[in-house]
């Protein structure tokens, strides 16, 4: 198999889930879109969370969030939950590791 095939396969598969994901998901998104701003609406935070790659998408939401989406703003109050390795592996292993994301919401 090719790269250039490769690739062409990926962008394939890649098209079909994001038309399957408007068709499904695009009342959860605007339901969710509206509870964030309800959140920040009063005077709380969005929380974002994330294992491996959706680690880093955590961390890319909450910075868009705090920097700069689409437009200068003022930064809306957001954290990822999976930046911070030292209460990551404390409370992996004090708790266990099922626990990380939920103590760090516990605790905000």
């Amino acid at each position: 198999m090719s790269f250039s095939s490769v690739i062409q396969e990926a962008i394939a598969e890649h098209t079909v889930t994001v038309a399957r994901f408007e068709e499904s998901c695009s009342s959860t998104i605007g339901e969710m879109a509206q509870r964030c701003i309800e959140a920040l609406e009063a005077g709380g935070k969005v929380c974002f969370c994330g294992n491996g790659g959706s680690a880093a998408d955590a961390q890319h939401f909450a910075a868009e969030f705090v920097v700069r989406f689409v437009r200068n703003r003022k930064g809306l109050p957001s954290i990822a939950f999976s930046t911070d390795t030292s209460i990551l592996t404390a409370c992996a292993n004090d708790f266990g590791y099922e626990a990380v994301f939920a103590r760090q919401v516990e605790a905000m």
